[in-house]
């Protein structure tokens, strides 16, 4: 077996050598590469809606905390640099995290609302309270429980019939 330091190339994988190309030259239909509209399969919604979460909680709580590191200031630039940067990766993260766990459940609870009943807008609704208290039900607060509720019983109805409508 040759290495890259005595032949200045690597070889293939004995397995790839016999392996086929494609040599057709039709292109491929617009309906093989994209799903089209809303309807997603458990898996890929499951990583698309929790990857966008956190992306924008991760976003929104850095911007967040970068407001607080500027208010909160230093002495020097250095310090207020670093008082800035403190605060973005103290909110950030913790935002991300906490979306992207209730949008995972949403998404769970969505999918599984969808098998037992026809699919509509109540099930949004039903799925973000149901995420909303799982996530805060080890709490044993009923208000807290009662206003994740709430927020995630609107927010994801929202977010749903933006989607449902094309407005998103």
């Amino acid at each position: 077996m040759s290495d890259y330091l005595s032949t200045g190339g690597v070889r293939a994988p004995e397995i790839l050598v016999d392996t086929g190309r494609r040599t057709s030259s039709t292109p491929v239909p617009k309906d093989e590469l994209f799903l089209e509209g809303y309807g997603r399969q458990f898996g890929e919604k499951m990583t698309y809606s929790i990857g966008l979460t956190y992306g924008a909680g991760l976003l929104t709580g850095g911007f967040y905390g970068g407001l607080l590191g500027i208010r909160q200031g230093g002495a020097t630039p250095k310090l207020f640099l670093n008082s800035v940067l403190n605060s973005c990766s103290r909110y950030g993260p913790a935002l991300a995290n906490q979306s992207a766990i209730i949008t995972m459940y949403y998404v769970m609870f969505n999918g599984l609302i969808s098998t037992l009943r026809s699919d509509d807008t109540f099930n949004s609704a039903l799925a973000g309270a149901s995420a909303g208290a799982l996530y805060k039900a080890a709490s044993r607060s009923l208000e807290s429980i009662g206003r994740y509720s709430v927020v995630g019983c609107g927010f994801f109805t929202g977010i749903d019939y933006l989607m449902r409508t094309g407005r998103f």
